[in-house]
């Protein structure tokens, strides 16, 4: 079971450097948007089990 879910994460990380590596953007814009979604990720997780309002939805699909 556990391998399973190893070999399911390796070939998530492979897909999604892959995916980063071929990206139809330049490298500066795939970054920063990359940094900014997981910035706002890692905020609403926070505000989320500090109990504040996260604020700000969102995907970012543009």
């Amino acid at each position: 079971m556990i391998g399973r879910a190893r070999t399911a994460l390796k070939f998530f990380v492979y897909g999604l450097l892959l995916g980063l590596l071929f990206a139809p953007r330049s490298g500066e814009e795939t970054r920063g948007r990359v940094f900014a979604w997981l910035n706002q990720t890692v905020k609403d997780t926070m505000g989320g089990l500090t109990g504040e309002g996260g604020g700000g939805g969102g995907g970012g699909n543009a």
